[in-house]
This record gives structure tokens, sequence and C-alpha cells, in this order.
């Protein structure tokens, strides 16, 4: 059924939902009499039909509100059965109300409604996929086999899954032997969790007898191995730089019946970069444009990020370039990735017209975005264009650009410029991070104004936050101001706020910068420790 569909049939459940709520008696004292006469009956099937289409809409409040009307109206003939539970557990189940969908189960025992087939395979789901606790999904598991219920294959599959994703492979490996003895056909997806497993582990040849295995069923069964599987293990062979065995799997392809697609190409190209075969990897690629395949934008992004790094930021360019012409789709993060690029290598004329080149695509600039043309404009000293940038309309700066334009502007002498950033601070429109102050320490104190860093840490926050503290210790004792650092930590000590541990790292590692010591440097460092420990 279309979407569209699913929605009309969901709206008309809830509109019965209310119809029902004036329709169906509250109590058992009105008569049947009285209820016949001023509505229609409505059936167990009427009621089971609602409850389905809830189920499908994922609202789990109205599936509870028909199960109560079931349960206490009249006739008798409309007490809930098996399917309605059923239906109405789903309907929690989706909306995400995992807890509730089991206490139903227990409702329905004690009502004396026996569950069936259905009932048990969804507590088994409930267990397995939405809490997460395959060993009690496997207890109920066991319960059906006890009660002579046979679980499905989408119940062993359930369980697989959930093993593999809590990391328990050999109870997965279990029940698939298990459902093998069962004689079910395991489809490629139900391997699919097991062979993950593996690769994420590094143990090939674990993955490597386990296609071989699926290849000996699926002459059996016909479920051989398909492109995901093997998308899969090439993913595997790929994070442990095994590409010899990836082209062979590629070569072989056509001898195993799947066919390589954009993801397999990908995978390959991706893999090839992280290990730093950059030239392999555009080889791959100019045999996926001749076989009419498109990188995945993920895919692409790695062979930019890579090809700027280990080759040259033009060649990321230009392969940008040719990948528009291609028709590859491409996203904010790929403009993102070159133009980092460039800022870093201080080009901001081709940083902005990235930026101008991304504003005419159907492409919305993020955060990020912004942040890398006023880090790079500010670098360039275009300090009014990064100002203009700021204030565009659309752009809501966050904590990052906060920091990047306090420590362009205090390195560039221009800290009394910043007013229209301390605006936005203290209207609450940017929240200051660890990084904001320890920013404003390092760039006071580097223009001299250890005073007034002094006094910042003094009152941020409530007064002495553990890391500008560190920080500014740091700076005091590696400029051989130490008196002033121990009025800094006397003040601390006289206002009961404790030394973080932190602080005592960084005093220690200022002194070990200072280079060889001398005897006053030791008196000193010894006069810090003891004031810093409370015993000065």
């Amino acid at each position: 059924m279309a979407a569209g569909a699913w929605s009309a049939a969901a709206a008309a459940a809830r509109a019965a939902v209310r119809t029902l709520g004036r329709l169906v008696p509250r109590t058992h004292t009105h008569s049947t009499a009285t209820t016949t006469s001023s509505s229609p009956a409505h059936t167990l099937d009427d009621y089971n039909r609602l409850l389905a289409a809830l189920a499908r809409d994922g609202d789990g409040e109205s599936a509870l509100r028909v199960l109560s009307r079931m349960r206490h109206g009249s006739p008798a003939a409309c007490a809930p059965t098996a399917a309605s539970y059923v239906s109405a557990m789903s309907a929690l189940a989706k909306a995400g109300r995992a807890a509730d969908a089991m206490a139903l189960f227990d409702d329905m025992l004690a009502h004396g409604v026996a569950p069936d087939r259905r009932a048990y395979s969804l507590l088994l789901h409930v267990y397995s996929t939405h809490l997460g606790l395959p060993a009690a999904g496997r207890s109920v598991l066991h319960w059906m086999s006890g009660l002579g219920v046979r679980p499905s294959p989408v119940d062993y599959a359930d369980l697989i899954f959930s093993f593999c994703r809590a990391g328990h492979l050999p109870d997965a490996l279990q029940l698939l032997d298990e459902m093998r003895a069962l004689g079910y056909p395991v489809p490629p997806h139900v391997y699919s969790p097991v062979l993950q497993a593996h690769c994420d582990a590094g143990d090939i040849p674990a993955a490597d007898a386990l296609i071989a295995s699926m290849r000996a069923s699926g002459c059996r069964s016909g479920c051989n191995p398909d492109v995901v599987i093997y998308n899969i293990y090439i993913h595997g062979l790929c994070r442990v730089g095994d590409f010899h065995a990836v082209q062979r799997v590629i070569n072989d392809s056509v001898w195993n019946w799947w066919v390589p697609d954009a993801v397999t190409y990908s995978t390959y190209v991706a893999g090839l970069c992280r290990f730093g075969y950059i030239e392999d990897a555009f080889r791959q690629l100019d045999i996926m444009v001749a076989m009419g395949l498109q990188l995945t934008v993920v895919g692409l992004n790695i062979l930019l990020d890579y090809a700027a790094k280990d080759l040259d930021m033009w060649v990321a360019k230009e392969v940008l370039e040719r990948c528009e012409e291609l028709g590859f789709e491409v996203d904010v993060v790929t403009y993102n990735t070159v133009m980092d690029h460039f800022s870093k290598k201080m080009q901001w004329l081709l940083v902005l017209r990235l930026f101008t080149d991304l504003l005419k695509k159907p492409i919305t600039p993020n955060v990020q975005t912004y942040n890398i043309l006023i880090s790079s404009l500010c670098r360039a000293g275009k300090f009014e264009a990064a100002k203009f940038v700021f204030g565009c309309n659309g752009f809501v700066a966050d904590t990052v650009t906060c920091n990047i334009l306090i420590h362009q502007f205090y390195g560039a002498g221009k800290e009394g410029e910043l007013g229209f950033l301390f605006c936005h601070i203290d209207s609450g429109k940017i929240t200051p991070d660890v990084i904001t102050y320890n920013t404003l320490v390092d760039c006071l104190f580097r223009s001299g104004r250890r005073t007034e860093a002094a006094n910042l840490v003094r009152h941020m926050d409530g007064g002495y936050p553990a890391e500008p503290v560190a920080h500014l210790a740091f700076w005091l004792v590696r400029s051989g101001n130490v008196r002033e650092a121990l009025r800094l930590f006397d003040d601390m000590l006289a206002k009961g706020v404790a030394i973080d541990a932190r602080v005592f790292a960084n005093v220690i590692k200022a002194f070990c910068r200072k280079g060889p010591v001398e005897c006053t440097d030791i008196t000193q460092l010894c006069s810090v420790l003891d004031r810093m420990l409370g015993i000065g």
C-alpha cells in the first residue's frame, strides 16, 4: 500500500477510535438493548481491523483505549483475542513503548487469553530488537519450542542480528546452526550481521569460511551471497589493507553471480585512500566512470580529503569540478572538505570562490561552511569581510565561530573590534565553552595583559573554573610569574575552591618546559606544589 493510503487509513482509524468512544458502552451496567437502539453493534472483526490500523500507524495510546473498551464493553463476543493483543502490542512497540508492550503480554495471560505464535514472535522481537536483550529473546524462543510452537525463520533472524549487535557472536553462530538444522533457508540478510561481526573483528579467515558455506548452501537453496554480502566482505578486506583480495573478489564476481555496484567501488576507493594509495584510488574512479557508476557522497568526500592531503589541494579542486561535470552527487561536506584545505593553505580567494559556487547550487551551507570562510578571511587579514559574513542573514554562529573570531582578532591586535561578538555572548545567542575561555586567557597573556587574564579567570562562571585555571597557571609559571600563581592559589583556597588535578599537571609541565632547572626553580616548584596542596 502506498504511503498516502497508509496515512488515510491511519486518519480513518483515529476517527474510528473517537466514534467507538461515543458508541461503545463504558460500563457493564448499560443494557444491550440501549446500546443496540442508540448505535449499530460493532463486531470483534471491526475492533480487530481498527487495532490493526492503529498498529500500522504506531498509535499505542489509541490502541490501549480500544482494548479497554473491548474488555469492559458488551457484548462478551467482543472480548479481546490474541490477535487484538498482538495489534495493540505492535502499536506500542512502534511508538517506542517496548516496556508497555511487554506488560500487555502479561495482561493477556492474566485475562486468560492464550498467546498464539504471532504473540510469542512479537514478544521475542520486542526483547531482541527494541530492548536489546537477546538473551531474554532466546528464552522466549525456548518457551515457544517447549509449548510446541515452532519458531519462524524471522524469529531466528531477529535473535541473530540482536546477538551480533550486542557483540555475542558465538550465540549468533549457535542460532545460525539451529536454523540450518531445522531446514530453514538462510537468506543473505541473516548472514549479513554475522559476516559484519567477523569483519569488524578483523577475522578475515572466518569471513572467508562463512562466504564459502553460503556458496555451498546457496547451490542447494538458491540463497547465494548477494552484492550486500560482498560489499561487507570487501569493506572488511579494505580495513586490513588486503587490496589484492579485493581485486580478486571483484574479478571473480561474474563467476559468483553478483555485480559490483557503486557501494562496492566507493568502499574500495575509500580503503585505498586510507592506506595512502591515492593514485590507485583514481584508477578505480576511472573504472567506475567507464561502468557508468558514481561514487557515493561519503566515498567522494574521503577521496577529496585524502587527495588534498597526499597529492595537492588543486587536485582535489579538479576532482570536485570533474565530478560535478559527470553529474556525481556532491553535498555540503564535499565543499567543506575542499574549502578547508584551501583555507589551511591561505588561499582565501579560492575559498570565497568555492563558497560562491556553493550558493549557486541547491546545497545549503552549514555552520561549518561559514566557519571555514570566516577563518580563511581572518587569516588573510580581511576582518571587515569576516564581520560581514558573521552578520549575514541565515547564519547562526556557534561556539566554534566565537573561538575562531577571538583567536584571530586578538592575534591581530584587533580585540577592540569584537564588540559585535561579545553582544551575542551577553545576549545568550552564543554560549562560551572551555576552549573560548582558554583562548581568551591565551590571547590576554600573549598581549602582555596577564592581570586581565587572572581577573577573567577569577570571575568567569562563578569563579575559578578548573580548565581555565590550569591554563592560566601554566602561563604564569612558564613566564616566570610564580608569585602571581601563588596568589591565585591562595585566593582559591581562601574561597574554598578545590584545586583540580589538571592545575597540578599544567604547573609541572610549565616548569619542565623551562628546561634545565636551578635550585631556585626547584624551590619555587616546591612552594607552588605545597601551596596547591594547602600545606604552605
